[in-house]
């Protein structure tokens, strides 16, 4: 008996002892980040006070100075603009000024002096982004050329200098793989949560494998928006089987010459970014078999919010009555109920009023919005009675039903509300029509007990 206590009272010892230890750790762990916080700030306003009378060291160069060089008119005009630009962004930073949106067009060789100024500017600026605690930071690279000299300096900036959001848009680069560069500077950052490519033609299979790999460990990530990447029959439709991502939320792969999905191609894009909640596949050419595939998609996902479409020269395909099945299936109250309440698609496309189903944010008002609107319809016909029972519908769930009518009993609160349409009827017609025309045993049998 005192061997048991013995143990009790050292098990409840032990438990209060990891307790403490659990709070402790807490407490360390606290303190660690009040130090940290303490420290970036010290070092913004360091770098803030010793770069307080500072100017930047290089001179513009002189129109007549660039045209001696061999360059005419409009060419010295566009670098001494680029420069400019160059020396206002550095100066910026060099401030500690929260330049939210830095872009630097690359232009040639003899810039580099002005490039160096930026690097070093830019790698500077890391304990601003640190101190101002925002996530609205934004670097852009594009350009005509980014010299060879220049990118190592780039990308060494961007190693140390982690933007939220990185936008890559066309440019030559002398000597490396421009998608290479990319990679290596998305690799590296931890703080990246909005991604974009823009008009950079991906030709081969192992571009987007590299392109993939790095997206998908990124944790961090949030949006990607890949644009105007892919070739007619290229091989960018790849992306819907490697892009694999846990956290992201929107992803836009608008024109990109996406067309002939294989069966499984979305369902399987969409099962694995289980984060994604709007879709953007506006301007592609998708074929009638590629409606097909994804109207079964939309079928069997529960997590996508929104998906964009807009066909090419604005001709859609014959078939898409059936991504509008997807979402309100109104062959029967059970394929209504069954339906896509959570999807809001967008076609752009004259003639398609798809867009106004899915519109509220609550799944169950969209479903609810649903019956409603089917109940209505049959109303016009009188046909709510015998389709309920075809339906399958016994009495004890017409209450529930007329239940999800009640919201909708807004609309017609005033005379005033203007012309109903064919699908919006007052919710007490449908019930009554139900009472009047259904033929119910139930109802009938015990109208005869009460004469008995």
């Amino acid at each position: 008996m005192e061997l048991r206590q013995s143990v009790g009272q050292l098990k409840k010892e032990n438990s209060q002892l990891k307790s403490k230890i659990a709070s402790l750790e807490e407490k360390v762990k606290s303190l660690e980040n009040s130090v940290n916080k303490a420290e970036i700030k010290s070092k913004y306003f360091e770098i803030m006070k010793t770069n307080e009378l500072w100017e930047y060291p290089r001179a513009v160069p002189m129109m007549s100075e660039l045209m001696s060089d061999g360059f005419d008119e409009g060419q010295s005009r566009e670098i001494i603009r680029q420069i400019e630009h160059i020396v206002y962004v550095t100066t910026q930073m060099r401030k500690c000024e929260a330049t939210y949106c830095i872009c630097v067009d690359f232009y040639y060789e003899g810039m580099l002096p002005h490039y160096r100024q930026f690097a070093d500017a830019l790698m500077e600026y890391k304990h601003t982004i640190d101190y101002m605690e925002d996530d609205t930071f934004h670097f852009v690279v594009g350009g005509s050329t980014l010299p060879a000299h220049v990118l190592p300096l780039l990308q060494e900036a961007l190693k140390h200098t982690h933007f939220h959001r990185l936008d890559f848009r066309p440019i030559q680069t002398e000597g490396v793989r421009y998608l290479d560069f990319i990679s290596n500077c998305v690799r590296e950052n931890t703080r990246l949560k909005n991604f974009g490519l823009y008009d950079v033609t991906i030709e081969l299979s192992r571009d987007i494998d590299l392109l993939c790999e790095v997206l998908n460990n990124k944790a961090s990530l949030k949006k990607i928006e890949l644009m105007y990447c892919g070739t007619e029959g290229g091989v960018f439709r790849e992306i819907f089987n490697k892009l694999r991502t846990e956290n992201v939320q929107e992803i836009d792969l608008s024109s990109n010459h996406l067309s002939n999905l294989r069966p499984t191609d979305m369902s399987e894009f969409l099962s694995s970014n289980p984060s994604l909640e709007e879709l953007d596949l506006y301007n592609n050419p998708f074929n009638e078999q590629d409606i097909v595939y994804i109207a079964d998609a939309l079928r069997h996902n529960n997590t996508l919010r929104s998906l964009q479409f807009r066909f090419r020269f604005g001709v859609p395909p014959t078939n898409l009555y059936l991504l509008e099945y997807a979402i309100f299936d109104s062959t029967s109250l059970n394929a209504a109920y069954d339906s896509n309440h959570h999807c809001h698609i967008y076609t752009h496309s004259p003639g398609s009023d798809i867009g106004r189903f899915n519109t509220y944010s609550d799944p169950t008002l969209n479903r609810r919005k649903k019956i409603y609107l089917l109940l209505s319809k049959r109303n016009r016909r009188r046909e709510n009675a015998s389709f309920l029972e075809l339906d399958g519908i016994g009495i004890k769930h017409i209450p529930q039903i007329l239940s999800l009518l009640k919201p909708f009993s807004d609309h017609h609160l005033h005379d005033g509300y203007g012309i109903q349409g064919e699908d919006e009827v007052k919710p007490l017609s449908i019930a009554y029509e139900i009472m009047r025309d259904w033929r119910m045993p139930e109802l009938y049998n015990l109208d005869v007990m009460e004469e008995d």
